[in-house]
């Protein structure tokens, strides 16, 4: 499979590479192309223990280029971050099943499937208020902290 990259409906941006996985290249698109523009302050940005997220490069690029800190999370974090996979995950996933299973796709070729994906993961995402990521982060914090 061919890497690519485009600009969807303007304010999203997707990806295509041969493994389905966050590889450097997409990490430092990631980090230069979108983050960048929604840093104006002091940051932390809070990282799973990924090789791409915890490189050296990704580690110069925030503290050179974004002028914020880079923070791997403690090996083993899981279970202090896991109400965020379920207060956020849980509701996309349930969302991205909802929208699938109502969905009427004549998507045939694998480009077809991945553009229904992408337009039903941006209506999923869209449909999530900012409450319950908040919540969700306020909940691991009052649990764990």
């Amino acid at each position: 499979m061919k890497d690519s990259r485009r600009d969807f409906f303007c304010r999203h941006f997707y990806t295509v590479q041969t493994k389905a996985w966050m590889d450097s290249r997409v990490w430092k698109f990631y980090l230069r192309t979108l983050l960048k523009q929604h840093i104006t302050r002091s940051s932390l940005l809070l990282v799973d223990n990924l090789e791409c997220h915890v490189s050296g490069e990704s580690e110069a690029i925030m503290s050179e280029e974004l002028k914020a800190v880079l923070q791997p999370l403690p090996k083993n974090a899981t279970s202090v971050c896991q109400p965020l996979d379920v207060g956020v995950m849980g509701p996309l996933k349930a969302k991205l099943k909802s929208l699938w299973l109502f969905e009427n796709s004549t998507a045939t070729t694998a480009k077809e499937k991945r553009l229904a994906t992408i337009k039903r993961a941006i209506a999923a995402w869209e449909d999530i208020k900012a409450d319950t990521v908040t919540n969700a982060f306020n909940q691991a914090l009052k649990n764990n902290f």
